[in-house]
């Protein structure tokens, strides 16, 4: 009895070594993943064929529109612009995005809605900006979380007929 119980007993360690080994595997090779870095593509990504059969005074906004889609951007004082930016980074864990390309594609329209020109702006032409960091005041009064979890105790609702 002594036998089977010593033989039962290491058995059972033997399975646990196993988990332990499967489960330290599995966190390692998460582990290793997750340090992957990351790329991502962002913005919009013309067609190339499409982008190559636009030409100086032959094609109209509406005719743009069509064959290249809505632009990224529009210039903010002239609409004449409109900007078609494409955005490659890469990522590692929870540190910042790294710029690895950048693409801006630039159509320009005259006056009567013909484009002007094409032009392919390098990432050294484009400018980083920094969004105003200020909110807005809002009427009303703030409630603290104890406020908000016991404001509506002993407050019934609505009886139905």
């Amino acid at each position: 009895m002594i036998k089977i119980t010593k033989k039962r007993q290491e058995r059972h360690n033997g399975l646990h070594a196993h988990r332990f080994a499967a489960a330290l595997a599995l966190v390692t090779a998460l582990g290793v993943a997750s340090c992957a870095p990351q790329i991502n593509l962002r913005g919009h990504v013309p067609n190339p064929e499409s982008l190559a059969l636009i030409k100086p005074g032959q094609q109209t906004r509406d005719q743009v529109l069509d064959m290249l889609g809505s632009p990224t951007a529009i210039g903010t004082f002239e609409d004449t612009r409109w900007y078609y930016i494409t955005r490659k980074t890469e990522q590692l864990a929870f540190y910042e995005p790294d710029l690895i390309e950048a693409t801006i594609v630039l159509v320009e329209f005259d006056q009567a809605g013909f484009v002007k020109q094409v032009a392919h702006l390098s990432n050294d032409q484009a400018r980083d900006i920094d969004p105003v960091s200020r909110t807005t005041p809002t009427k009303g009064r703030e409630l603290s979380v104890i406020e908000q979890l016991l404001g509506n105790l002993g407050v019934a609702a609505p009886r139905s007929r």
